[in-house]
């Protein structure tokens, strides 16, 4: 037992008091700079004392026949400690000898103690750069997450709030800060007066929330990641807001997910400040939007991005009971669209003679450049038949259509044609059978629409292989995402319009539209050198969108309406259609328009896509448009 109890001394320990000692030592360093300082003065005292002493025992002395005291001798190994220069003026080998040791022991212990100020210093920046400080802020935008959608969306808050004084963007995403800044340095031209703040942490942790003061924010928005399976991550980080906030009513929470289903649910449980937005849905509804008519993309283009007009929804108390055909001619700088009731409901392009009620907002397409002031009198006489409506539509032909690849925004696109396309429509769906089964091609049924599947490896379609691809009228081709990156996904498309372009030239009749869905906003222009009539570029709308719900949320209301299957919608006609000509001035087109039935808001020169658009323009402009040239209206 006793031969035991030996063994468990610590002097029996591996290495013996050596190693103890070191063991003990690495414990006292290991807890930090202020354990290192208190060390260093430690030692420092412990040099200072010994040089005292020994001084004392051997009765010599620093001060040179001066003071002989033990408290002078141990302020003259203090300043040897800490200046070497002050030996100098010692006189004697003994006195010489104890200075020389004293002032080498300064020496270690001072490159010892900058060593310990460097390192402290850049534990410090790299805690910086890793992103754990609080913010200190408030009435900022936070996003949550990150994906390939970032840049763009950080540049569209950017532009969006320019006029705000001191706009504050926060990013709090499970990444390193350096890459996520690196990720939005392409778009750190657009800032503009705005600041950029990152920082590292999980966003469904209620602290990390805290850190970056989500309950301080004007605005949260909760990004899917692009390697992303489902929505429980998302949802994950809405219910850690909610709970960091105490509620979901504090800010408007913009929730970016991959199902309608989970979409309802969260906006059912969490209440009506949550806005989710399928943005697979959302593109894909724009998409077929754009199919209706040449042209649309440009315009929708100008309302989405945050750097040309926008919609607009502003409550004008004076305008209450006025009819809503006089408030169009009440406005020179701005062009009112319709209203938003106190219950939600959004009525494009209503009756002249329906007048907003107290609580009630303008839907205006504005420029943002200044607030909405109505004019006591009117730009215009009174239309001479307000009520009355010009047919300036000519009957939708047919739509025969061919989707080339397949993703998530492909069953909506279907769908969507089916809702506003005419009986007698087709629409042929080209797959890669190596990405997908058939079984996984689910499209909505529609009468009008019939649909037919086509599994082919082949990187597009041919179009001299079908005995009906003469009466082809828009092909779409879709970005693959299943197993590809952004980069290989669109390589893989632009490939595929190079081939189809060949395919075109050789084929005699009306060339079909080409619509090409992108990933990357940076390959746009090889899309339209390769022969692409139109684009989308789904991360660009989905930034576009999302910023413009973090600004107001109701204008999702808006864009719903806008883009619905039989509601009022855009629409491009010929200043001929008004009855006019010539060199006009753009009131006097509101006016024509109006008596019409329809809401001019501005115009697009040149026949092809490529046109300028104009939206938006005072009511006192003129404008020669050529024969080719559109005027853009709500009907």
């Amino acid at each position: 037992m006793a031969q035991d109890a030996d063994q468990d001394r610590p002097d029996r320990l591996p290495g013996g008091l050596r190693s103890l000692i070191r063991y003990r030592v690495d414990n006292l360093l290991s807890r930090g700079t202020w354990a290192v300082l208190l060390w260093l003065a430690g030692v420092t005292t412990m040099v200072v004392l010994a040089s005292s002493a020994i001084m004392a025992i051997f009765r010599v002395t620093f001060s040179g026949g001066g003071d002989r005291s033990w408290g002078e001798d141990t302020w003259q190994s203090l300043l040897r400690t800490i200046d070497s220069g002050t030996m100098a003026a010692d006189v004697g080998w003994g006195p010489r000898a104890i200075a020389l040791i004293v002032t080498l022991s300064g020496l270690l212990l001072a490159g010892t103690l900058i060593g310990l100020i460097a390192n402290g210093v850049e534990q410090r920046v790299e805690q910086m750069q890793r992103g754990k400080n609080t913010v200190v802020e408030t009435g900022h935008i936070v996003i949550l997450g990150t994906s390939a959608r970032l840049p763009v969306l950080i540049e569209q808050l950017a532009i969006a709030d320019r006029a705000r004084r001191d706009n504050v963007i926060v990013v709090l995403a499970n990444r390193e800060p350096r890459e996520l800044r690196e990720a939005a340095a392409a778009h750190a031209a657009g800032l503009r007066s705005s600041r950029l703040v990152v920082r590292s942490g999980e966003t469904d942790t209620v602290g990390d929330l805290e850190m970056v003061r989500v309950q301080d924010a004007r605005a949260v928005i909760v990004m899917a990641d692009d390697d992303a399976d489902n929505d429980t991550g998302v949802v994950k980080t809405v219910l850690a807001v909610g709970a960091a906030n105490g509620g979901f009513d504090r800010m408007p929470i913009i929730v970016e997910l991959q199902e309608p289903a989970m979409a309802e649910r969260l906006a059912r449980a969490c209440g009506g400040d949550v806005h989710p937005v399928v943005t697979t849905v959302t593109i894909a509804r724009l998409t077929s939007y754009f199919l209706r008519e040449p042209g649309l993309r440009g315009i929708v283009d100008e309302l989405m991005d945050a750097r040309g007009c926008g919609i607009d929804l502003v409550e004008v108390p004076e305008l209450v009971g006025v009819p809503f055909a006089e408030i169009v001619r009440r406005f020179g700088a701005v062009r009112p669209i319709g209203l938003l009731g106190t219950d939600g409901v959004v009525t494009l392009n209503p009756n002249g003679a329906t007048a907003p009620k107290e609580g009630d907002r303008l839907v205006m397409i504005t420029d943002h450049a200044g607030p909405a002031v109505p004019s006591a009198l009117s730009f215009a006489a009174a239309a001479a038949k307000p009520a009355a409506h010009h047919e300036v539509a000519t009957p939708q032909p047919a739509e025969h259509l061919v989707v080339v690849g397949w993703n998530g925004l492909g069953a909506t696109l279907v769908g969507s044609v089916g809702q506003f396309c005419s009986p007698g429509s087709t629409a042929e769906i080209a797959f890669d059978p190596e990405l997908f089964d058939v079984e996984e091609i689910a499209v909505p049924r529609s009468e009008n629409l019939e649909v037919r599947l086509t599994p082919s490896p082949r990187l597009t379609w041919e179009l001299n292989e079908d005995p009906e691809g003469g009466r082809v009228t828009s092909i779409v081709l879709l970005a693959y995402q299943r197993g590809l990156t952004a980069g290989e996904a669109d390589s893989r498309t632009l490939l595929a319009l190079m081939l189809l372009r060949q395919q075109l030239e050789q084929r005699s009749g009306p060339r079909p539209r080409v619509i090409v869905e992108l990933r990357d906003a940076g390959n746009v222009e090889l899309a339209r050198r390769s022969g692409a009539d139109d684009y989308i570029v789904s991360d660009a709308i989905a930034g576009r969108i999302m910023t413009q719900l973090a600004e107001q949320p109701e204008r999702r209301q808006v864009l719903l309406s806008l883009y619905a299957p039989g509601e009022p919608s855009l629409r491009l006609i010929t200043v001929a259609d008004l009855g006019l000509s010539g060199t006009i001035c753009f009131g006097d087109v509101v006016a024509a328009a109006q008596a019409a039935g329809l809401l001019a808001i501005g115009w697009r020169s040149g026949a092809s896509d490529g046109g300028d658009v104009v939206l938006d323009p005072h009511v006192s402009r003129t404008v020669d448009l050529a024969p080719d040239g559109r005027l853009v209206v709500i009907d």
